[in-house]
């Protein structure tokens, strides 16, 4: 796993420090995309299209984000619209990761302070792409520890206000028009910019979104409460607390799930383990037994197959730091990352 620190310069700056560490990876995802373009019967000049639409958008609400990507280009010593493709994918409603996200809160942890787990699940193809980045924030801006196998954005995190932030969607039955950010783009803003839950899913809601983020299942804790905010087509549903408990598997449980596609097999098993093992744990859930839940086989929540589980983190919300494993969570060390203050 590449360990990326940067700090919280300008954009450019930032993007350009960046691109010099993880060319590697540009290179991956950009032959990535144009496979995937070419399954789906689309040509790269459609590809970029669509990136110049979100570009457009972002030229009005985020600069500071087309100036990272500029940077990144630069560093990476690549074309610029071919890093800005990230943004306009999945092309197709047909693209979508098996991760769970798990948070325990309340009378079901030992102290009752929020505690989350996530596992990572994508192509293992994809492990040489796995990042850790570590943003030290500056003017107002909050620090973070994310962890990634895109080129822009962060796919789970925790920031130095004790917020964090993760997803676990599944596919739309179609991608809307709407035009803007990525939902990898909207994370790293969410660490960047709020301190709780209710910022963020005001922050969510306010922002111009890429295909309004369809298929999206945002999971957020602060240092009192988690909430899953399932993305539709053209809105989206809040999913509050289930006895202090809280499982994102590719299953939405709100009527957005009317606009999406079935779940793939093992999503409603994975949400009904981890929930019933949380019940059995009630008021003794902590980091050991969140490491016990992430490694689970039977269903399984750690997965050993074409899809692999690719990292997996455990964090609790009053701790400023994350624990990270590269890999498996039931064979890999799991290291303590510090968040900068």
């Amino acid at each position: 796993m590449k360990l990326i620190t940067l700090s919280g310069e300008s954009g450019f700056a930032r993007g350009l420090a960046l691109g010099k560490m993880i060319k590697d990876v540009c290179i991956h995802s950009l032959s990535f995309f144009e496979r995937k373009l070419v399954e789906e019967g689309l040509t790269l000049e459609c590809g970029l299209r669509l990136a110049l639409e979100n570009e457009k958008v972002m030229a009005k609400h985020f600069p500071e984000l087309l100036e990272e990507i500029q940077g990144l280009a630069e560093g990476a010593r690549l074309p610029y619209s071919h890093i800005l493709l990230e943004t306009a994918f999945p092309f197709t409603a047909n693209a979508s990761s098996k991760c769970t996200v798990i948070s325990a809160f309340g009378a079901t942890t030992t102290d009752r302070i929020p505690i989350v787990g996530r596992n990572y699940d994508f192509l293992l193809d994809f492990k040489k792409c796995n990042q850790l980045r570590i943003v030290t924030g500056k003017n107002k801006k909050f620090s973070f520890v994310s962890g990634t196998i895109t080129i822009l954005g962060a796919e789970e995190g925790l920031n130095n206000a004790g917020l964090f932030i993760g997803e676990a969607g599944w596919e739309p039955r179609e991608l809307p028009s709407s035009r803007g950010l990525s939902s990898r783009q909207v994370m790293q803003l969410v660490l960047e910019n709020c301190i709780s839950v209710d910022t963020a899913i005001d922050f969510i809601h306010q922002t111009p979104k890429f295909a309004n983020n369809a298929g999206t299942c945002y999971l957020l804790a602060d240092k009192k409460e988690a909430v899953i905010l399932e993305m539709g087509l053209t809105k989206s549903c809040l999913r509050k607390s289930e006895e202090g408990m809280l499982v994102a598997s590719n299953v939405f449980l709100t009527p957005i799930a009317e606009e999406m596609k079935p779940p793939e097999p093992t999503a409603f098993a994975r949400y009904n383990f981890a929930r019933k093992y949380l019940h059995e744990k009630r008021g003794k859930v902590g980091k050991k037994s969140m490491l016990e839940l992430l490694s689970d086989h039977s269903i399984p929540i750690c997965t050993h197959n074409e899809i692999n589980t690719l990292r997996s983190v455990i964090a609790k919300t009053n701790e400023k730091k994350m624990l990270v494993a590269k890999g498996y969570p039931c064979t890999s060390k799991f290291e303590e990352v510090l968040i900068p203050a």
